[in-house]
């Protein structure tokens, strides 16, 4: 595919998943404006959740679907088959989530029995859009996409002011729910139409799908998870106004990064089509991505990052001020693994899967530990974002070293030798 192509493509997606961004960025600052900061900590505590538990399968498999639908359609063969695995395991995933989610939220976060059916609801809307959004860029369907990423956070932001109104604070969560629901189900009614002109056989190794979509898990909890759990972590030892403070810091940090993310998403199946038909082109694309979008995302946050203190006030009011500080230690954080994400992509999609899972557990450990010993110098959110920092940074600066190095192989000179997305998924386990 054309450069230009790409970058419109990537243009397309980044302003679906900024919507995105911008409505949960949204739905923090109403509810800390006017609900307070105990009530904006509970409810990003609960978010966060969601998050975490997202990654244990539903975000991999988005990932999965992204690349093994793309490279079927590439080759003309219908992404049926891959498609209805794909969906099989996230209902089985759903389960366990909830297994899990459920007495996570109840005994540790404080939720009452209606307020763990929320969060439950939650886990499966938020799972089933990150799941769904992945489809649909796999098929190629980016501009429906973001036009409904649209639609949904429409949904989200007039179902909250309904909820602020009339002061229903047990339906805080609600709104968000619904809004990711719409997306979901959506893409889930049409993800099947439209293959019938291609090729009506399977090609995909269901253990290739398992695999990758496993091993892209871990490395997705280890690397995007830090700084879900680091709000996790602040709600559990610092008081409600504190994590609020948090809370407020880390929305107003994190939105920055959906540059990232959109442009990666779009990369993977990019990648994906690149190194199928020339591993060595695909390798001086990717360096080129990643220059640009180094220097892309310094400017971004780095403005950001001057202005942080009065961002803060302007947003949230001067109650939050003193969150101006932690935001300005999450950006430098978010920037960090902006980079990864872009690196770790390329690694997926070009037999480097694992040692990118690797390094971001390594990550996710020594974050956690800065997290543990930082608390007892310094306050929960000023630990919690250092943690994230050098997470981030260990990761990073391991996936982009090995991202560097252009891959051997014959999938590394011309994928288009090969016969079977399963087998580049197979590479990409080594």
């Amino acid at each position: 595919m054309k450069q230009s192509s790409l970058i419109a493509q990537a243009a397309i997606s980044t302003l679906g998943v900024l919507v995105q961004g911008l409505a949960r960025f949204g739905y923090a600052v109403l509810i800390g404006r006017f609900m307070g900061p105990s009530d904006l900590a509970q409810v990003s505590a609960w978010l966060s959740l969601a998050l975490i538990l997202s990654l244990l399968w539903p975000t991999g498999a988005g990932n999965a679907a992204s690349h093994f639908l793309a490279h079927a359609r590439a080759l003309g063969y219908t992404p049926v088959h891959a498609l209805r695995l794909i969906q099989r395991t996230f209902w089985i995933s759903s389960g366990i989530m909830l297994g899990i989610g459920i007495p996570i939220a109840m005994i540790g976060l404080g939720a009452s029995p209606s307020g763990a059916v929320a969060v439950a609801a939650l886990i499966v809307a938020y799972s089933g859009y990150i799941l769904a959004r992945g489809i649909e860029i796999g098929l190629g369907r980016i501009t429906s996409a973001a036009v409904w990423d649209i639609i949904s956070s429409a949904t989200t932001l007039t179902l909250l002011t309904v909820v602020l109104i009339s002061q229903l604070s047990w339906a805080l969560l609600w709104p968000i729910t619904i809004g990711y629901a719409v997306f979901g189900v959506r893409t889930w009614l049409r993800s099947h139409r439209g293959h019938s002109h291609l090729k009506p056989e399977s090609i995909v190794d269901t253990r290739e799908i398992l695999r990758l979509t496993s091993w892209n898990s871990v490395g997705l909890i280890a690397s995007n998870g830090l700084i879900q759990i680091a709000m996790v972590f602040v709600f559990l030892v610092a008081p409600s106004p504190a994590a609020g403070l948090f809370a407020a810091a880390m929305s107003l940090a994190t939105p920055a990064s959906m540059l990232s993310q959109a442009v990666s998403q779009v990369l993977i199946p990019r990648f994906s089509h690149w190194t199928a038909v020339d591993g060595v082109a695909a390798h001086k694309n990717y360096l080129k991505a990643l220059a640009v979008m180094v220097a892309a995302l310094a400017a971004v946050f780095g403005t950001i990052s001057f202005a942080s203190q009065l961002i803060v006030e302007m947003v949230f009011g001067s109650e939050y001020a003193p969150a101006g500080s932690t935001m300005a230690l999450l950006l430098v954080g978010v920037f960090v693994f902006s980079i990864g994400l872009v690196a770790a992509a390329y690694l997926l999609t070009t037999g480097r899967a694992r040692t990118s899972t690797v390094f971001s557990v390594v990550g996710l450990i020594v974050g956690l530990v800065v997290m543990i010993v930082g608390v007892q110098f310094w306050a929960g959110g000023t630990a919690a974002a250092l943690g994230v920092i050098a997470g981030y940074a260990v990761t990073t600066l391991a996936v982009v070293g090995v991202s560097l190095k252009r891959p051997t192989g014959p999938q590394a000179r011309s994928g288009a030798r090969e016969p079977l997305p399963g087998a580049v998924g197979h590479r990409q386990l080594q």
